[in-house]
């Protein structure tokens, strides 16, 4: 990734995007060109004011959008402000896609879930049901 392609967004609704710029819209050209942009993380800003402290994390900009050749698309009328993020933002963000790469390099299928023979109930005591309440079912009953 070249750092003069990063780019820190403000969207008009408030969020702000770091992202990597792909193609920046002509709007003199169209009106209704897009930028595109890829590996586009939000920036979610978390404080605790009794102790006075103040955290940054990052989260995909879209829901199951985390690989890094994803790309998205950004209207430019919804876009408030284009800043270049400071050097500790970029070295976070640098972190951040490495996490991010492992991560899915790692998981194949983000929708694959243990199967009921993976879970060993053999060796649990009788106290771990102790939160278990036995009833009938019907199977001609609609439940």
């Amino acid at each position: 990734m070249k750092s003069d392609d990063l780019r820190q967004l403000i969207l008009s609704n408030g969020q702000e995007v770091l992202c990597e710029v792909i193609q920046w819209p002509d709007i003199d050209v169209d009106d209704s060109e897009v930028m595109i942009v890829r590996q586009a993380a939000k920036i979610i800003i978390q404080e605790n004011f009794k102790e006075g402290t103040r955290w940054f994390t990052f989260r995909p900009f879209m829901t199951y959008q985390d690989d890094n050749n994803s790309m998205v698309s950004l209207m430019p009328y919804h876009i408030m402000s284009i800043g270049h993020p400071s050097a500790l933002l970029k070295k976070q963000y640098k972190k951040y896609i490495k996490l991010m790469r492992a991560e899915f390099d790692e998981v194949n299928d983000p929708l694959a879930y243990h199967s009921e023979s993976d879970i060993d109930i053999t060796n649990m005591d009788s106290d771990s049901f102790d939160n278990i309440l036995p009833f009938k079912i019907d199977p001609n009953k609609l439940n």
